[in-house]
């Protein structure tokens, strides 16, 4: 069941509506500020779609609506991002500060006490911003699973309406030479493991489409939560999407022979690696230890 609860500033909930209410603090300054409301659900969203209306006289509110970072931070979506009347902005936790908006219109195109209705929708790491039925900007930002937040802010009352979220399966992609011994890995372990966790799982094998291979490739690098690939072999396709899924900070589990491979090489030494021997007793090592990994990354 779908909870909402004002966590910070003053608002009310009412009748499947949110209500911000103005309140105005002071600075040391002497300057005033207008307090931003939180609500906070009980709904954790990674993958899927957010629908919501907004309605508001003042063309300079900040209403939107918040997901996770895997980076930390947040990813916030709406109106009022950084300059532009509707856009998507990230939060930079370290340097304190938003960055990198994207999206369109100016705030002297805003018809004030319109209703206007928002689509955000996320499938790995592409958001797509909709207004109106209308696509104004496409992010790529590293979404995490977590909880669903609206920030609200604004000289006049805002009224969040219409909210419908709409949750769907996050996608594990597994990047692997095509073999059967590696087959056998995907087929007797890593696929049952992933679906256990929930996640949509598919291989570059798996494709049936007409357009190239490494545009189905990297499509399904982009829409998905987690990589899984197998590095054992020195298969330059392999590491060329994995390269590809760091570039864009994507979660990534190694998997590596031990007695194949002692030593990783330099670039991704650091990097998250289950290390497994293929035998029986190394076939229910590396299940519970790939389950270990997908606990750790809140899968």
């Amino acid at each position: 069941m779908e909870n909402w609860l004002v966590t910070t500033g003053n608002a009310r909930l009412e009748n499947g509506k949110i209500m911000y209410i103005p309140q105005k603090g002071k600075r040391e300054d002497g300057t005033e500020f207008n307090y931003i409301a939180i609500i906070s659900s009980n709904i954790e969203f990674e993958n899927g779609k957010i629908n919501f209306s907004i309605q508001t006289a003042d063309k300079l509110a900040l209403a939107q609506v918040v997901l996770a970072s895997e980076r930390g931070g947040n990813i916030n979506i709406g109106m009022n991002a950084m300059g532009l009347l509707f856009g998507i902005t990230k939060y930079d936790k370290e340097n304190q500060r938003y960055e990198n908006p994207e999206g369109a219109g100016y705030y002297e195109t805003y018809v004030p006490q319109n209703i206007y209705n928002y689509s955000v929708e996320v499938n790995g790491s592409v958001i797509t911003l909709s207004v109106n039925g209308i696509k104004i900007a496409e992010s790529i930002q590293d979404v995490k699973k977590g909880q669903v937040k609206f920030y609200l802010s604004g000289e006049s009352e805002i009224v969040v309406s219409n909210i419908e979220v709409i949750t769907k399966k996050p996608k594990a992609f597994i990047v692997m030479q095509f073999t059967e011994e590696y087959n056998q890995l995907y087929t007797e372990v890593i696929k049952p493991v992933c679906e256990s966790f929930g996640l949509e799982v598919e291989r570059a094998d798996e494709f049936y489409t007409t357009t190239p291979i490494i545009s189905d490739v990297i499509r399904s690098i982009v829409n998905s939560s987690i990589i899984i690939a197998e590095i054992t072999p020195d298969n330059a396709n392999v590491y060329y999407e994995v390269g590809y899924a760091h570039a864009i900070n994507k979660p990534t589990i190694l998997l590596c022979e031990r007695k194949k491979r002692e030593k990783l090489p330099f670039d991704i030494s650091g990097f998250r690696t289950l290390f497994y021997e293929d035998s029986i007793s190394g076939k229910s090592t590396v299940e519970k230890n790939l389950k270990k990994f997908l606990e750790n990354i809140n899968m």
